[in-house]
């Protein structure tokens, strides 16, 4: 959760209702398990029955809204709201009737015109058809934030960005039925509206909005990646359909064009589940659509009729026309082999604007390739893209109106999917009278503030961060690093430079060619055709990845048929042949390879790579104290020897150097070494599996790029028969699944970035969940209901917790972040690393984690007042000690009461958290007492907390058990006794005075 507060107006702050500054209630919106938009029906589960006393134990105050199948969560506090919507008890059912079903993406064309263009296509062979989409929302919004909305005395207020405000007040007016001149918007930032179409900020408005009207109070919604799932729902809002033949000479004839709407917007999901829907309208106006070039027998076409909001937004109407018809001409141009620029001069009859494609063309060196200085990576990869528009003036003038042309040049890395905008020279001809300083100044702000939504990363679970943030590589101000030229129609304005005066920006700026020019530079990069926006870096990636596995699976002469038995036959062979290949004990060797050279990759992949490692926490196992790092041997107690890790630098002779990166992925994902040797599930390869793609490239290009160690790997020193190598093949047959995470759709963008890293990257199920008796981890019921390791206990991480006080996600995130939890103690033993590491990572993936943890446990989000009032029982109860354990009490008070107790006396160092809300001595198993007592408590990760010193060689065996059993009955009095403290003690000193280069406080990862 967020403690982040309501902004302040983009007004002075006194401009801000109070309602607004200062909400009262905080509410989540809970949607149905399906709903979506099929192009040109809403369908949504019907809300059944809800469980209201399925929230009523929960503390404060918890209002359920339901109007129709609207379900909305209030409470006192964000965090509460969202406990309170985790376990509310909601029933639905599948939607039934006409015009409802499951849903199916936008129809091209329907009836008479869908007929009519398929009889047309079939004409010839050699058309050309493609067809491209428009989303009904672009994003889930630009940053996470409030949005506040306070409905009482027949008006509305709300808070909140929106890059749409006709739409969303339109919206609202349907909604409440006010008229627009009641409605009052606040925090709205005109000049950063970029016309591209409508985010989630506007369905985070009318969730806000219905609450708020339903309590009489101001209600606050928090907008963030959680809607997401409204983007996925809403699906396409606009399927425009192009298609061409070619004559022998390159021209282009009977060209076609059908767009299934004339306008693209779609109505907030509140609106839909509450039954208040905005009526299917007729379009009136101009003409919805104009194509600049003169092809022979052209056909443009239409629906009149429309919904969604009240006026036509005509300025996303012809981005949307211009992205489809430049984007089909660019595809033509590659399909028959001419240059993209030429062939749209071939059929533009206007001489201003052969003009200005002209200087355009000439100021970015059209034709010329692409130099290759600035790529160092094979990461990188670069193209340029044209496209051009022509509007009609304000009167509805066309030869009198604005042409504009634009080349594009784009950086794409293909292991991040990240998209930079390196290169843009815009030309824009608005007639004689412009004033191009003006011009140079509106082009810089608005086109930069449109190529974020359109270059921004969709929060996905392999996403580092909180998939918030504007694309970095996209400087907004003028003279950044993203310069855009102007190339006018006449010589004089030619060589114009960007100004920094403050002047008024200009209406007539035509954009339309915008996300054309993207996508069509984007296909000249990657080869990749994106028919729909955004050009997110999730979406780019993924396409590269297709890309890439289709190529791999072409086989030239290969049949793509087989029918009936013959092709269930074969599909039954090849799954048999794939399960003796996986299984068969020799694998072969991965040729060696030269290592690659240090700045092989960008840095930016690095960076990612260097995150991985930090959340893998590769440092912890793959260092000997006092070692450098990664560079192997740290040992590793197991029931069946001894095992040591290996050196992870790009040493060519005892590292990774001569790895592959094959060979690197073969390991990770199937524990087979480059050599072919099977490694031991003791390097969590059963968890590794589940990293992405992209995270498992970048971690190896930053392991290649740190420096390399020399150090040889010590031999294992396993017992029979776990020596012999070859029999992991059997191991991995019955315990390993190789198959990559995959997020599940029934939870939350935060829960399944948390999946992805605790059961991934994370590896805690290594040390959290219990083992059989061949080493495996155990499923079920039995996953992270805790273990012991290496002479430590990891506790369980599920309903089997036995802190006294119980955790709640709060609590835990403050554990993995800080290293301490108020009600709970700091992380020591084999859990200080692992905080250390996480220090590491950006603070929603902590959040994230925290929440994965969190939801296994059944923890409310925060720390209820009964809660608080249990921990200061416990604390005062805590500060007497038992009758007739003299022994205990007098070695507590000489070597421990100085820090753990409130004595008055001065002292260098204290436990700031009370040992009556120590998990461990509220443990069945009293291992990690007897382990701090031993070798002390080393804390150097959380500030202020300073270290405690162990008492291995100050305390015999029998004052270590007098001790731990004097702390168990003050500190823990609910519980019963330990039985078994003797014997423990001695095989715990045992174990850490054997001879091993691992301190007994620094463990494998769990």
């Amino acid at each position: 959760m967020s403690d982040r507060q309501p902004p302040t107006s983009r007004a002075e702050p006194t401009e801000l209702p109070a309602p607004l500054a200062s909400p009262k209630r905080f509410g989540v919106a809970v949607r149905p398990p399906h709903y979506a938009w099929n192009g040109e029906h809403f369908v949504s589960d019907r809300l059944v029955a809800v469980d209201r006393t399925s929230v009523a134990g929960l503390p404060g105050q918890v209002e359920i809204v339901i109007e129709g199948d609207f379900v909305g969560v209030v409470a006192d506090s964000l965090a509460a709201a969202q406990d309170a919507a985790r376990h509310l008890r909601l029933e639905w059912r599948a939607p039934s009737g006409a015009g409802q079903g499951d849903a199916t993406p936008l129809p091209v064309a329907t009836g008479a015109a869908s007929r009519e263009l398929a009889a047309e296509y079939a004409k010839t062979a050699s058309s050309h058809r493609h067809d491209y989409g428009w989303p009904s929302r672009l994003r889930w919004g630009d940053t996470p934030g409030w949005v506040v909305a306070d409905c009482s005395d027949q008006r509305l207020m709300l808070w909140g960005e929106t890059i749409t405000p006709e739409a969303l007040i339109h919206d609202l007016m349907t909604l409440t039925g006010l008229p627009a001149e009641r409605i009052e918007l606040y925090g709205t930032t005109p000049t950063r509206v970029s016309g591209l179409g409508r985010h989630c900020g506007d369905d985070a408005a009318v969730d806000a909005a219905l609450m708020s009207r339903q309590l009489g109070c101001s209600v606050a919604v928090w907008l963030d990646a959680a809607y997401t799932r409204d983007v996925h729902a809403l699906g396409q809002a606009q399927c425009i359909t192009l298609s061409a033949d070619l004559a022998e000479s390159g021209d282009i004839a009977d060209y076609r064009y059908h767009q299934a709407h004339a306008s693209g917007d779609i109505a907030a999901v509140g609106l839909w589940l509450c039954g208040r829907p905005p009526a299917r309208r007729t379009v009136a106006g101009r003409t919805p659509f104009f194509s600049p070039y003169d092809f022979n027998n052209a056909q443009l076409t239409t629906r009149r009729d429309d919904h969604g909001t009240g006026r036509r937004n005509e300025h996303l109407a012809e981005i949307q026309q211009a992205f489809a018809r430049e984007s089909f001409l660019d595809e033509v141009a590659h399909e028959s082999g001419q240059d993209p620029l030429m062939l749209r001069l071939r059929h533009l009859d206007d001489a201003r604007g052969v003009e200005l494609i002209s200087s355009v063309s000439q100021r970015a060196r059209w034709g010329e390739a692409l130099s290759s200085a600035t790529t160092t990576s094979p990461d990188r990869l670069r193209g340029r893209g044209f496209a051009y528009s022509q509007l009609p003036d304000r009167h509805q003038r066309i030869p009198e109106g604005v042409r504009s042309a634009w080349i594009a040049d784009v950086e794409v890395n293909r292991i991040t999917g990240d998209v930079t905008l390196t290169r843009l020279v815009v030309g824009q001809d608005a007639g004689p009278e412009v004033d191009t300083d003006r011009l140079q100044q509106t082009l810089q702000a608005r086109v930069l503030g449109s190529a974020r939504p359109l270059l921004g990363r969709d929060p996905a679970f392999d996403e580092w961060g909180d998939g918030s943030k504007d694309d970095k590589n996209v400087d907004p101000t003028p003279g950044g690093a993203l310069a855009i030229h102007t190339a006018m129609a006449t010589k004089e304005s030619a060589d114009a430079e960007a100004t920094t005066s403050l002047l008024q920006p200009l209406d007539d700026v035509n954009l339309a060619p915008g996300v054309a020019v993207i996508a069509n530079a984007l296909f000249d990069a990657t080869g990749v055709r994106f028919r729909q926006p955004p050009f997110t870096a999730g979406r780019v990636r993924q396409a590269l990845h297709d890309q890439a596995d289709s190529l791999q699976e072409e086989t030239p002469g290969r049949p793509t048929n087989r029918p009936g038995r013959r092709w269930l036959k074969a599909a039954a062979l090849t799954a048999v042949a794939g399960t003796a290949v996986m299984a068969w004990p020799w694998k072969g060797a991965i040729t060696p390879i030269n290592r690659p050279a240090a700045n092989l990759y960008s840095a930016e992949t690095i960076e990612r790579g260097r995150l991985v490692a930090a959340a893998g926490d590769c440092a912890a196992c793959h260092t000997v104290e006092g070692g450098q790092e990664n560079a192997g041997g740290r040992a590793f107690e197991t029931p069946f020897g001894t095992l040591y890790s290996t050196n992870l630098t790009p040493d060519e002779g005892t590292g990774i150097g001569q790895w592959s990166y094959a060979a690197f992925e073969r390991a990770m994902r199937h524990g087979i070494s480059r050599d072919g040797k099977h490694l031991y599930p003791a390097f969590p390869y059963t968890a590794f599996a589940k990293i992405s793609d992209t995270d498992m490239q970048a971690l190896y290009a930053y392991l290649m790029a740190q420096p390399a160690v020399s150090a040889e790997t010590p031999a294992n020193a396993l017992s029979f028969p776990f020596n012999i190598r070859p029999l992991m093949a059997g191991w991995n047959a019955l315990y390993h699944d190789p198959s990559p995470f995959e997020p599940d759709p029934g939870q939350s963008e935060l829960y399944n970035r948390g999946a992805y890293l605790a059961e991934g990257l994370g590896h805690c199920s290594a040390c959290h969940t219990p083992r059989n008796a061949m080493g495996a981890e155990r499923s079920g019921q039995y996953a992270f209901s805790g273990a012991m390791v290496d002479g430590w206990e990891a506790p369980p991480l599920n309903r089997l917790s036995r802190s006294p006080i119980p955790w709640s996600e709060a609590s835990l995130y403050d554990y993995l972040r800080h290293g301490a939890s108020s009600l709970h103690g700091a992380a020591s033993g084999p859990m200080a690393p692992v905080v250390a590491g996480l220090g590491e990572l950006p603070e929603y993936d902590v959040r994230a984690l925290a929440h994965y943890v969190a939801v296994q446990m059944d923890a409310p989000a925060g720390d209820s007042e009964t809660v608080q009032a249990d921990a200061a029982v416990r604390i005062a109860t805590a500060q007497s000690g038992p009758a007739g354990m003299e022994e205990g009490e007098r070695l507590f008070e000489g070597a421990c009461a100085s820090c753990h107790m409130e004595s008055g006396a001065p002292s260098f160092t204290s436990a700031q958290i009370s040992l009556a809300l120590n998990t461990n001595l509220h443990s069945q198993h009293p291992d990690n007492v007897i382990q701090s007592i031993l070798g002390g408590v080393h804390a150097d990760h959380v500030p202020g907390l300073g270290n405690m010193p162990g008492f291995a060689d100050s305390f015999s065996d029998s004052q270590v058990v007098n001790l731990t059993a004097y702390l168990r009955a003050r500190f823990a009095p609910d519980q019963a006794p330990w039985r078994n403290i003797e014997s423990r003690v001695t095989t715990i000193r045992q174990h850490n005075n054997s001879p091993s280069p691992t301190p007994n406080a620094t463990t494998r990862r769990g």
